[in-house]
């Protein structure tokens, strides 16, 4: 095996661990977010303020409501008390926008640092697949509600009985104004909030294991808009802090206490809009940047961009390492050659 031959191996897997490395520190340093508690039973036990990663919360969650592992962690945020007396149900609030709720005024919570290592989670798929397969006979309260799209607040009429559509009501605002889209489209959201939390009095514990997950996307727009540190920014924080403990309030009445109510916040990088302020009467006609998934009219673009870069990287890769390996060390490198006639004089 030549000199030459090794330098070029060595050359292709450095290349191989820079490309993966340029990967996950753009992932790392774009996104960033926290876990937080805001109820748990006394069966389980959350301590200290070590960092987790959010596709961990899944196995978090299983362990909780006493399934099957599939992960192993050294995360000791965790420890289960009572084996036979686990949460009846989990409750998970996803906050996409900010990177933390902070100090919220209302709000009680135990909070550990976020790694964000996952653009979607699949947690509520993985979870919801393991409490179907412990209980096959089904009977289970698996919900999954985005707050943004209205129609899905009567998508489990099973659960929480008929909704009435929220409607935003005038109250009194310091700092967020109706006339600014991105604030009326948070105080609609959080209307959306108050209406689900007023009919969890309505469910009824039976013993069996459900999971809960509400997804708020408008506190990003309005962050981006506002700013992270805006005075409008930290008082929708404290209106959704305070509507989260009615809501943790509201599910630990309803299981008598049994049930883990959790919050988390992710700061995943998307195009920051702009948009001018209009009258109230016109948002609802307005048309907005954003599909019905809240990307940038822009994503399509973007990720085919991303997507065809990649592969034409990789390929492009792979044809160096190829011609490396084949090269004639006798006639084309030059590096063989210096190398040769240095080993010949130390000789």
């Amino acid at each position: 095996m030549t000199v030459s031959y090794l330098f070029s191996c060595k050359m292709a897997v450095k290349l191989v661990f820079f490309w993966f490395s340029l990967v996950l520190t753009i992932i790392g340093t774009n996104a960033a977010g926290e876990f937080s508690v805001l109820h748990s039973p006394k069966s389980i036990k959350f301590s200290g303020s070590s960092k987790t990663l959010e596709s961990l919360l899944k196995e978090i969650f299983s362990a909780s409501l006493g399934l099957s592992v599939e992960e192993s962690s050294e995360w000791n945020g965790l420890s289960i008390v009572d084996p036979f007396n686990t949460p009846e149900a989990v409750v998970e609030v996803y906050i996409d926008g900010v990177s933390s709720l902070g100090k919220t005024v209302g709000l009680k919570t135990q909070d550990f640092p976020l790694t964000v290592d996952e653009y979607e989670p699949d947690t509520y798929k993985a979870v919801k697949h393991r409490i179907e397969q412990r209980f096959t006979n089904g009977g289970n309260k698996l919900v999954q509600i985005n707050l943004s799209e209205k129609n899905e607040l009567h998508s489990y009429p099973d659960v929480f009985g008929e909704i009435i559509p929220p409607k935003v009501t005038k109250q009194s605002l310091q700092h967020l104004k109706y006339s600014v889209e991105e604030d009326y489209q948070f105080l609609s959201e959080l209307e959306a909030l108050k209406a689900l939390t007023s009919k969890v009095k309505s469910i009824t514990a039976d013993n069996i294991i459900d999971f809960y997950n509400f997804r708020f996307r408008s506190l990003h727009a309005l962050s981006d808009f506002h700013g992270p540190n805006a005075l409008q920014t930290k008082e929708a924080k404290k209106l959704l802090g305070e509507a989260l403990q009615e809501l943790s309030d509201a599910f630990v009445k309803a299981y008598d206490g049994s049930v883990l109510v959790t919050a988390v916040t992710t700061d995943v990088a998307h195009t920051r809009r702009a948009v001018r302020s209009v009258p109230e009467e016109s948002l609802k006609q307005q048309a907005t940047p954003y599909t019905d998934d809240g990307y940038s009219a822009d994503y399509a673009a973007i990720f085919n961009i991303i997507l065809w870069f990649g592969v034409v990287f990789s390929f492009t890769l792979v044809a160096i390492v190829y011609a490396l390996m084949d090269m004639d060390p006798g006639r084309d490198s030059i590096i063989y050659r210096m190398t040769n006639t240095r080993m010949k004089k130390d000789n």
